[in-house]
């Protein structure tokens, strides 16, 4: 069922993809629900990128949530029907956070200029809870600068410049702030309810820091033993950070006392972002990256499949306290994947496929031996849709959710499969 562009709600997006939902799919009566449901990009044909990009996509118990530049939608995860809808307080939504936590969120907003502003979101309504504003780099020639925002539990953390702040996520309030020593600036990201992980630059030299949300104190250091342009943080509970210099990428483990552990990936990784953009820096980024427990997975960097339009990867698992590679997935087709989530099963992800030839399927990756199973198959028309997708998956439903609408065709895209 493709969602219709229409009117009936209180605000209508602004060219960015389909505000409202409609009926068809599948045949049965209008309430029924449909197996499959879609919300198209208006402008995925076009050039004009910039309405549809997806600073925060997120999945409540009832709803996938997607946060864009002139505000958020929500739609119901059984029906695709419009949920609910919220325009950004000014004409420029920049960024939201990585995560929701306890049903709400976070969402800034600006001017063209500058982005200056945080405001609370509880996603069961859409209902702006608090607004605030808050420090801003200005715009440069070419892009908006603007916050690296995410959770670390009830903490809301905003890389601005040089500087990292906090926010309580129930309220707003301003818990603290502060930048590190002179020649050095905050590069990487990462939070849970624990801790902040940081990891810092100082030109020579750099270094990983664990800091109490609420308060900033830090908890621990480590010094960074490999050297390279960035270092990413994988996760903040453990604190893994990743840092990859040619084809080259070395892993750290910290553990809470700050001792680490670290090893070499061995074969080229794929830490690119996901949802990078040309139009603005700052944004958090996302990897094709997945934990559980002591296992790390990681993905291979996309090679050409032959004759074919598109690319593929295998997925890597290793452990994390010895450094072991355990396993290269097999049994996946030639595709991308996308992960899902890691459990005590594996690895679930979603090979992202080709519309033109090569349907998409659930698998699920085994623990033990890296070996894929096919759990689900989607419609062939949703190949590609998932490659640098958000992609979740809740009761057999599997809901995709692309950063912008450069090689995908929907802002969301939800099919019930009998996978389990």
């Amino acid at each position: 069922m493709l969602l219709g562009v229409g009117g009936g709600t209180a605000w209508v997006v602004s060219g960015g993809f389909g505000a409202d939902s409609g009926s068809g799919g599948g045949g049965g009566s209008a309430a029924a629900e449909p197996k499959e449901w879609a919300v198209p990009f208006v402008n995925a044909d076009s050039s004009n990128f910039d309405a549809s990009i997806g600073f925060g996509t997120w999945m409540s118990d009832s709803a996938a949530i997607r946060a864009q530049k002139d505000g958020v939608l929500a739609y119901d995860l059984k029906t695709g029907k419009r949920a609910w809808g919220v325009p950004s307080p000014t004409d420029n939504l920049c960024g939201a956070t990585s995560e929701i936590e306890g049903g709400l969120g976070a969402i800034a907003y600006g001017t063209e200029a500058a982005c200056d502003h945080l405001a609370g979101i509880d996603v069961k309504t859409g209902k702006l809870t608090w607004k605030i504003k808050i420090p801003a780099e200005p715009k440069s020639r070419l892009t908006m600068n603007v916050p690296t925002l995410l959770l670390a539990g009830d903490v809301v953390i905003a890389k601005v410049g040089n500087s990292v702040y906090a926010y309580g996520l129930a309220d707003g309030k301003k818990l603290w702030g502060g930048s590190p020593a002179d020649g050095c600036r905050p590069d990487g990201l990462g939070g849970s309810a624990e801790q902040l992980v940081v990891t810092v630059d100082c030109g020579v030299g750099s270094h990983v820091s664990g800091l109490d949300p609420k308060t900033g104190k830090p908890k621990w250091r480590s010094e960074i033993a490999a050297e390279g342009l960035s270092h990413l943080v994988l996760s903040a509970k453990p604190a893994v950070v990743a840092t990859t210099s040619g084809d080259s990428t070395t892993v750290e483990v910290v553990d809470e006392s700050g001792k680490a552990r670290q090893f070499v990936a061995g074969e080229r990784i794929d830490l690119l972002a996901l949802n990078g953009e040309n139009f603005t820096d700052g944004e958090y980024e996302r990897y094709r990256v997945a934990l559980h427990g002591n296992t790390l997975y990681l993905a291979t960097f996309p090679e050409n499949v032959p004759g074919k339009l598109r690319s593929r990867d295998y997925a890597l698992a290793y452990d994390m306290t010895t450094g072991k590679r355990l396993w290269k997935s097999t049994g996946t087709n030639d595709t991308m994947l996308s992960y899902v989530r890691a459990d005590d099963h594996g690895l679930l992800a979603l090979e992202t496929g080709d519309r033109r030839d090569l349907a998409p399927r659930l698998v699920r990756i085994d623990a033990a031996t890296g070996k894929a199973t096919a759990l689900a198959e989607l419609p062939q028309k949703y190949g590609h849709e998932g490659e640098k997708a958000r992609v979740f998956e809740k009761n057999g439903a599997v809901v995709i959710m692309p950063p912008k609408a450069v090689a995908a065709d929907y802002a969301v895209v939800s099919v019930r499969t009998a996978a389990q």
